[in-house]
């Protein structure tokens, strides 16, 4: 698909989801908080609604607890002030107070005085039902027995719904005993209901459940449960409130319009439309200003490298005349060609000395650390030669052939011959011993010329090794004067595990990391150096691999060696007599054989570790 094709749909497809991301934003946030915010405006006409309601109680129960505590009502009750019913106990009093109920109980037998209006009408108070012995609220309104007594709430009467407060009647310091109780009420009519619309402009209204706590038969929510029904026009809002009892008794409705959220509705379809339009705008611009600027310079570059490639002519020139970016691409690109064409000629000839170079240095390298233990060898063997040398067994024989050498003498000179070869005896068993170490790493390094002769571009087979035996041969590295210096753990576990590799190669690179461990101990001086070799388990992408470990505690390096340590010509080294081809050509060898190596150290003295990855024989175990 061409450059411009892609843009186009790019764009297309960047407008589209510009509109779906808008759409979803608005539809998922926007128009749910409108509906969240109108339905908390619900929720606050409910609560403006129960405040109020609240608000009547508590206004009622106020003044209840104003006449209750009052020394004339308190010895009206108890017969000793029969005026106080002449001077306030009358129907003026319940109108200024707002009251449709007051009654007024002694502690024991029935009321002194009482009186209910319905629809300012003067009414019985049996009708009420709630004052009759028998009713199961005539005990908690009309006897308290102490002076922390109180009834105040909602009830049902034979009359209708009200609310009502009773308090004892006590002395004005509120001190008792109690003399009777105080009962003031008022109705919950549709008067009232209309008053406390007006007060808090809100559309409330109420129902009543019956005494099984049912309204037309369904059984109500849970006492101050707040419940909402969303309409398609308003949102009804309810809440129970229960009675003195704690029964479910007054259903709270307030309907709040569902202006907030058409006002919503509106909103998004606006904001929707303007984000149509301005994402068509803006994507025309895009489009255009793309074409101009970016494709169809793009296109001419392209053309010009298409023309390079087909003839192959890095000579060829854009000369793009601009001055931003595009104008830099092509001026750099052309130095580019030149420099490629230059860098062609000097790579075609430098490719293969390089390459062979850099085999040479490698093979020379494994020799070198192949002839080490054998230089090694050969030195104490010719220690081992001048042994013979020194010892004077032909001048003792001669004495023992003296007839006038005494015969202690003779003896001495015996033990002194069969002493001598004894230490001959010992010297060669040592000399035999550097011999067998000579003639490994001789096999060593013809093995390594002949790899090198034989398979120089095959890629070695590998074998199936054991951990074991290799770590055995490449230990041999280390001078074996010097073993008694440094000493050398290896883990029993190590025969347990197999590799499949390049059995030289695997020798080789084992030998080099030995022998690094060595040389590192030896820089630092350490006095209790140690190289440990180990085996374990591992896997690379679900693969099953040998980790095996060689850690020393010598020198150690920090993360910016680490970072740097297998690249070629690299060396931490400050003898002077390496080239740092030793563990780059390791890492190439390793990842020949299809692994890894690895290269770890806490810092400078704290000794380092070199893992070596390689695919497992049979799971890595031994059978």
């Amino acid at each position: 698909m061409p450059l411009q094709s892609k843009v186009s749909l790019a764009l297309s497809l960047l407008i589209a989801a510009f509109a779906l991301l808008s759409y979803l934003i608005l539809d998922g946030v926007i128009a749910p908080a409108f509906d969240d915010l109108e339905q908390s405006a619900a929720q606050t006409d409910l609560t403006r609604a129960e405040m109020a309601i609240r608000a009547e109680i508590e206004n009622l129960e106020a003044i209840t607890a104003d006449w209750a505590p009052w020394d004339d009502i308190y010895y009206y009750v108890l017969g000793e002030y029969p005026g106080f019913k002449k001077s306030n106990l009358d129907r003026p009093t319940l109108t200024n107070l707002g009251l449709d109920l007051m009654v007024v109980y002694p502690a024991q037998g029935d009321y002194l005085w009482g009186q209910v209006l319905l629809d300012a009408q003067q009414a019985d108070l049996r009708d009420l039902e709630i004052l009759n012995p028998d009713h199961r609220s005539y005990d908690d309104l009309t006897r308290h027995v102490d002076a922390a007594g109180r009834t105040v709430g909602f009830i049902n009467t034979g009359l209708g719904p009200m609310i009502i407060s009773s308090r004892p009647i006590l002395r004005s310091d509120d001190s008792g005993p109690v003399a009777g109780s105080l009962i003031m009420g008022q109705f919950l009519n549709d008067a009232r209901l209309a008053r406390l619309q007006d007060r808090t402009e809100v559309d409330m209204h109420w129902d009543f459940a019956d005494a099984g706590g049912t309204l037309n038969g369904q059984r109500l929510e849970p006492v101050d449960v707040v419940s909402q029904e969303i309409g398609e026009d308003a949102i009804v809002s309810r809440k129970v409130l229960p009675d003195i009892h704690g029964r479910s008794f007054l259903i709270l409705e307030a309907d709040t319009p569902r202006s907030i959220s058409r006002l919503g509705s509106r909103t998004v379809n606006a904001a929707l439309m303007f984000l149509a339009i301005a994402g068509v705008l803006v994507t025309g611009l895009v489009w255009f200003m793309l074409r101009g600027t970016i494709l169809k310079p793009i296109e001419q570059l392209a053309a010009h490298i298409d023309k390079i490639r087909k003839s192959g002519d890095l000579s060829r020139r854009l000369d793009v005349k601009r001055e931003d970016e595009i104008g830099s691409l092509a001026k750099q690109f052309d130095d580019l060609t030149d420099d490629v064409h230059d860098a062609r000629q000097a790579l075609l000839d430098q490719s293969f000395k390089a390459g062979k170079a850099d085999t040479a240095a490698e093979v020379l390298h494994n020799i070198r650390n192949a002839m080490t233990p054998m230089i090694n060898g050969l030195e104490r063997l010719g220690k081992s030669l001048k042994v013979a040398g020194k010892l004077r067994v032909v001048e003792a024989t001669q004495h023992i052939a003296d007839p006038d050498c005494a015969v202690e003498r003779k003896q001495k000179f015996l033990e002194y011959i069969v002493a001598s070869f004894s230490h001959v005896t010992s010297v060669a068993e040592e000399a035999t011993a550097d011999l067998k170490v000579v003639t490994s790493q001789a096999r060593q390094i013809e093995g390594i010329l002949a790899d090198q002769e034989r398979f120089a571009n095959v890629a070695p087979v590998p074998e199936s090794l054991y951990v074991n035996e290799v770590f055995g041969e490449a230990i041999h590295v280390i001078p074996k004067d010097a073993q008694s210096d440094v000493g050398l753990a290896i883990a029993e576990e190590l025969n347990a595990y197999r590799v499949q590799a390049h059995r030289i190669g695997l020798l080789q690179v084992m030998g080099n990391l030995i022998l690094n461990a060595y040389e590192s101990i030896q820089r630092c001086n350490n006095s209790n150096g140690e190289i440990r070799l180990e085996a374990s388990p591992d896997s690379v992408d679900e693969l099953p691999m040998v980790r095996l470990t060689v850690r020393d505690n010598g020198t150690g390096f920090n993360e910016n060696i680490r970072a740097r340590i297998f690249q070629r010509g690299f060396t931490s080294k400050n003898e002077g007599h390496t080239n740092g081809l030793g563990l780059h050509w390791c890492a190439n060898a390793v990842a020949g054989m299809g692994g890894r190596i690895l290269a770890e150290s806490r810092g400078f003295g704290q000794g380092a570790e070199f893992h070596v990855l390689l695919p497992a024989a049979q799971g890595g175990r031994s059978a």
